[in-house]
């Protein structure tokens, strides 16, 4: 679960590095335990995936997005607008895509609402990967979908193709 503390964006910026994740949403510390290497590994595989059809210039892993001074989320693998602001060399507002991989330090109401951010901050599409039982959900602004493991999904906002069991793209 979870530790949850606020904090200003400057005291955010200042924190110590730390080998989980943190992300500040409201004002509240998301602090989320280090990752585990099947989630690392997943990670590394999706934005493998997307890197067959996105500049590679634009696919980031574990990359940090400015909504506000308030609002810091850290998607698991994400894929940049071609000209994404950048301010004090932070990344600023939403990226294109974001993914966000399911994890033992998650709950459903923080993914929720980071869901929800992505898309009100400007992001075209939302996947929340879950790992255990091989399924994703979809989000776009209009429309939200679930994806069983046997159904692949077609991305055309990037042209990709791909399932839950994250097997090879198809383009």
């Amino acid at each position: 679960m979870s530790v949850s503390t606020l904090l200003s964006e400057e005291e955010f910026l200042n924190l110590p590095d730390s080998a989980g994740k943190q992300e500040l949403l409201d004002g509240e510390l998301i602090e989320l335990p280090p990752a585990t290497d099947s989630h690392d590994e997943l990670a590394k595989r999706i934005a493998a995936l997307l890197e067959t059809v996105v500049p590679r210039s634009r696919v980031w892993v574990a990359t940090a997005y400015r909504f506000s001074s308030q609002k810091w989320l850290k998607p698991d693998v994400s894929v940049s607008w071609p000209e994404q602001p950048v301010a004090n060399d932070w990344k600023q507002g939403a990226p294109l895509l974001a993914v966000e991989v399911a994890s033992r330090g998650n709950t459903p109401e923080e993914l929720e609402k980071k869901r929800v951010l992505y898309l009100d901050n400007g992001a075209t599409e939302v996947w929340v990967i879950y790992p255990k039982t091989h399924t994703m959900l979809v989000s776009r602004k209009d429309s939200s979908t679930h994806i069983e493991a046997a159904i692949d999904y077609r991305c055309d906002l990037i042209g990709i193709t791909v399932t839950p069991a994250y097997r090879t793209p198809v383009r």
